[in-house]
């Protein structure tokens, strides 16, 4: 390259129009990362002050400003004798062919596409500079008309000026192909990705498929072996439960104190076991999707009391009282329609873990009916005076075979299933089971069922 030609960048001042601080900063900085010096303009009037002012070596301006446009800026400086030498750099989207048609109208001696690479910016200024000295012995005028869309257009511009915008419009058309081919390569890369990925999603999705198979199986087969098991359990202990009463009612002869004891502990025994049985036989059933309900007209007062005399003598060996508010005198019986038979098991398997849990004081069973948006919600509680739940157990509660009190020495018998069957049925009969409880002073089950008044 010629020495002449060589730019000193302490020496060569760029004016920055540009109508946003933010994009204005940045420009200022990128150029003065070149050790270039910089101004910077809001709008073009205040640009056109400022060349006036002090002659700047280029101007990088923005087309779309308040009060005076890149364009309307370009066509000034390029009208005015003493400044036309001037190179100007347009900012633009390039979003319309006319663009270029206004560009090189105005005297636009190059475009910058927005978005723009700032090593591509930087490129454009260092070579406008370079070229500037060339292009001062250059100053033969062409004239051209053409037709833009409908409008005519008439250019009277150096051939370098427009050969060089021509050049920078294709350059920047071959770098927007460049990254659009990048971008299709990368596309490409990505589709390939995902079919492979979408090639592993199916084969474990036939992996979980084929194990959802193996778990129904599984499932199938535990159900009907818990209903086997079931059902070969249940009828021994029945018949040890009936022979077992036979003997304490004294048919085959008198007892000693010590077999009555004996006899009595086997009973209670037989029974406990037989419960337990059943529990899980229910379970069995709700998980399975096998449970079959029967709805009918239950009359509330009628079945609570009928629980609470079935397990009275259970709270008066533990010298508990068992109270019964079962609503009002005089008002109407609380009568809903659902399934006898899995509404008695609930209130039974509550009631029996109250009295359980309960060491001294009350247990209270009670009745209670309300209207809420048109539609009548009977509510069945049991509440206790016993431990309470501790705060951290209370999540655990309705989960199966979970026991707050797991360890060898506790003193209540169970296998954890009477609350998750419970809340098991009352989903099942469109009830909702719900508690609240104090650790040390109690706690509280209500079931809720809604019904039409």
């Amino acid at each position: 390259m010629d020495s002449n030609n060589q730019i000193k960048p302490d020496e060569i001042e760029i004016l920055i129009v540009e109508d946003s601080p933010t994009q204005a900063e940045r420009l200022r900085r990128l150029i003065q990362s070149l050790h270039y010096n910089a101004r910077v303009a809001a709008n073009g009037q205040l640009a056109l002050a400022a060349i006036r002012e002090r002659k700047p070596h280029l101007v990088l301006s923005d087309i779309v400003m308040p009060e005076m446009n890149g364009y309307d800026l370009c066509r000034a400086i390029k009208s005015d004798p003493t400044l036309r030498d001037i190179p100007v750099i347009l900012v633009t989207s390039l979003n319309d062919p006319k663009d270029i048609i206004r560009g090189i109208e105005c005297g636009a001696d190059n475009f910058i596409r927005k978005p723009y690479a700032e090593d591509y910016l930087l490129n454009r200024i260092s070579h406008m500079l370079m070229n500037q000295k060339l292009r001062k012995n250059q100053n033969v005028e062409i004239g051209i008309a053409l037709y833009l869309g409908d409008q005519k257009h008439f250019i009277n511009a150096e051939r370098q000026q427009i050969l060089d915008l021509l050049i920078s419009t294709y350059e920047q058309a071959v770098q927007v192909n460049g990254e659009l081919q990048a971008r299709e390569r990368q596309v490409i890369e990505l589709n390939m990705r995902l079919a492979h990925h979408a090639a592993e999603l199916e084969t474990i999705n036939r992996e979980i498929a084929l194990k959802n198979l193996e778990l129904a199986e599984a499932s199938r087969m535990k159900s009907a072996f818990i209903a086997n098991m079931s059902h070969e359990l249940r009828t021994p202990l029945n018949a040890i439960i009936g022979f077992t009463g036979a003997l304490l009612m004294k048919l085959p002869g008198p007892l000693t104190s010590d077999q009555d004891k004996q006899l009595n502990t086997i009973r209670a025994s037989a029974r406990h076991l037989l419960s337990l049985i059943n529990d899980i036989l229910d379970v069995a059933k709700i998980e399975a999707g096998k449970l079959t309900l029967s709805i009918e007209p239950v009359h509330c007062q009628d079945l609570m009391a009928e629980v609470a005399d079935t397990l009275r003598p259970l709270a008066q060996q533990k010298g508990l009282a068992l109270e019964m508010a079962l609503g009002e005198a005089g008002r109407p019986p609380a009568i809903i329609e659902t399934d006898r038979r899995a509404l008695t098991q609930i209130l039974i398997n509550l009631l029996n873990n109250a009295i359980k849990f309960t060491e001294q004081g009350t247990v209270r069973i009670s009745l209670a009916q309300r209207e809420e948006d048109g539609v009548q919600v009977t509510e069945m509680s049991i509440a206790d005076s016993g431990a309470g739940i501790k705060e951290e157990d209370q999540a655990k509660l309705f989960q199966a075979f979970s026991q707050l009190d797991s360890t060898s020495t506790r003193h209540v018998e169970g296998a954890g299933l009477g609350l998750y069957l419970c809340q098991n049925l009352a989903n099942a009969i469109g009830g909702a089971l719900f508690f609240n409880s104090d650790y040390g002073s109690g706690s509280t089950f209500t079931l809720a069922l809604r019904s039409k008044p």
